[in-house]
């Protein structure tokens, strides 16, 4: 049997991972704006391929990681993942181009997707009811924090050495992948009746819920973090203060998350779920129809709250009912990388109904965002209503 992987040592790798994660999916626009001089669709293109890659990378995740089993173990799977990603990190030091940056983005795209439902199985198997939620907790703040603090550290390096950025993240790569010796071979086995007697029946339909708000998050992110270095240039915040203030609603999510794990109240009820919607659409709304800083920041908390709540649900939900296979992470990573497809596409197509920048002229954006927003609360309602 297949022992349990020390916690200490998954939150260890989530660590320093999650600082290219961080950079993937927040940091890139900054970079493309800042050092290559990245227009608004351009950015929105780039984040468009990474969430195509993503999505197809993270559902056949499963498959392949099954796949070459036989002969490559998925802790092997983890480590030759992370050093290619530091691999690919490296080539700013030596080319200049701003195909450095599409190449990165591809590869950390392909690589995340595959990488992070192992890890979360690791993290997960093995462990049932308030152990599993107690390792999801440690492990939703770990990253998240990460994350922002990611954001946080970049800011030095934004007005002259941007692409720099990208390599830092290929030393923390290497170092997550030195925390491997501490791993099992391959995740516990996980006992399908011990986990079957934590989970009741009403989970399944919680977990669609949450997995109509999921995607939905990412697509709102996946349009708003491309743009975000525009909103903040045009409210005249310097380049070395932008990503620090974008980290307002990562710090945000961290508090939401930290909340729901000490909080179990929250636990098999849909009135959370709406709370969820209703944060995302508020925050957005007052990020992009911001006239100063005290609506932007308003708008980035709400938004990040929002956003905490819904993965923090559906990860919670996939993972109980799911089992902690490679499936079910590889199915909640490919709802992430769904977001991050649709939201990207949903941005340039904005651009071309407001004939102008985004940013400049947010209405047809706002538009489109209430409408998949509308779409995901009539699919919400009606999974409620048939679990009533």
């Amino acid at each position: 049997m297949n022992s349990k992987t020390r916690l200490s040592a998954s939150l260890g790798l989530t660590a320093f991972a999650s600082a290219g994660t961080s950079v993937l999916w927040n940091g890139l626009p900054f970079i493309a704006k800042q050092q290559y001089d990245f227009s608004e669709a351009k950015n929105l293109l780039l984040y468009l391929l990474i969430g195509v890659i993503y999505i197809s990378a993270a559902s056949s995740a499963s498959k392949l990681t099954k796949a070459v089993e036989r002969y490559c173990l998925p802790r092997t799977v983890l480590a030759f993942l992370l050093l290619i990603q530091t691999t690919v990190c490296m080539t700013p030091l030596v080319f200049t181009g701003e195909w450095t940056l599409w190449l990165a983005g591809g590869i950390l795209g392909i690589c995340s997707a595959w990488m992070w439902p192992i890890v979360e199985s690791f993290l997960v198997a093995g462990r049932h009811g308030k152990e599993m939620r107690r390792a999801i907790g440690w492990w939703n703040i770990v990253w998240m924090i990460s994350v922002a603090g990611t954001m946080f550290a970049m800011a030095p390096l934004m007005k002259s050495h941007a692409s720099m950025v990208i390599v830092g993240l290929g030393a923390l790569f290497c170092v997550a992948a030195m925390v491997l010796v501490t791993f099992p071979k391959q995740p516990a086995d996980h006992d399908v009746e011990a986990s079957s007697k934590e989970v009741p029946e009403s989970y399944t339909q919680l977990l669609l819920g949450a997995r109509i708000l999921l995607p939905l998050s990412y697509i709102i992110n996946g349009m708003l973090a491309p743009l975000l270095p525009y909103v903040l240039t045009n409210l005249a915040i310097e380049p070395f203060w932008q990503t620090p203030a974008v980290a307002t609603w990562m710090v945000a999510r961290v508090g939401m998350t930290g909340l729901m794990w000490k909080v179990e109240g929250w636990h098999n009820r849909w009135s959370v779920l709406w709370l969820a919607i209703i944060a995302m659409a508020v925050g957005f709304v007052c990020i992009f129809a911001s006239g100063g800083l005290i609506t932007l920041f308003a708008g980035l908390v709400i938004f990040g709250s929002g956003m905490g709540i819904a993965y923090y649900a559906a990860l919670y939900y996939a993972m109980a009912v799911g089992r902690a296979e490679f499936d079910a992470a590889g199915t909640h990573e490919a709802l992430i990388g769904a977001g991050y497809s649709v939201g990207p596409a949903a941005g340039l197509l904005a651009i071309s109904f407001s004939h102008s920048d985004a940013t400049a002229n947010p209405t047809p954006m706002i538009v489109i965002v209430f409408s998949i927003i509308i779409a995901a609360g009539c699919a919400l309602w009606l999974i409620w209503r048939k679990a009533r």
